[in-house]
């Protein structure tokens, strides 16, 4: 009886303290994400060109999941739409203050290309992030503080973009 009652009060605690992720609907991009729970708030801008751009930013103690989403105005072909992400991705470095990439990966897949990095900011702060893109849609995903999190945690985040098969 005493293992069953240490069995579900650990299974409570971590239950409780690993964060937890629902996926939502990225406004009309045609893609949906994990957010962190109770997150479901996107904030809306838009661009001279018409482009629609929907961002989230939540933190889990010391350890902030963000989005950053694109919805094109036209739609580009794959090699096209990789210069686009790429320029993207270097263009939020300044504003999030990261002063060094690590490592850039790119890979692609049958209509689709992902990229993935690594950065450390001006404070020594390591983050992680996975950009997406179609030709329609670009997406960039980041974890902030990447050594308070297990990796399984912010991969499941960072892997959690997905485009709509329509």
């Amino acid at each position: 009886m005493e293992n069953l009652f240490m069995f579900l009060a650990t299974s409570l605690i971590l239950r409780i303290s690993a964060p937890r992720f629902k996926r939502y609907l990225i406004g009309q991009s045609g893609g949906t994400s994990l957010l962190v729970s109770g997150s479901d708030q996107l904030h809306i801008k838009y661009t001279k060109e018409g482009d629609v751009i929907y961002f989230s930013d939540s933190a889990i103690g010391n350890v902030a999941y963000g989005l950053i989403c694109i919805q094109m105005k036209q739609l580009y072909t794959l090699w096209k739409a990789e210069t686009i992400l790429v320029q993207y991705i270097n263009r939020v470095r300044k504003p999030l203050g990261i002063a060094y990439n690590i490592s850039m990966e790119i890979k692609k897949t049958a209509g689709q290309i992902t990229i993935t990095d690594y950065w450390q900011d001006n404070n020594g702060t390591d983050w992680k992030i996975k950009g997406y893109t179609n030709g329609k849609t670009v997406a960039v995903l980041y974890v902030k503080n990447i050594t308070e999190a297990a990796v399984k945690e912010h991969d499941a985040f960072l892997n959690g973009f997905k485009f709509s098969q329509a």
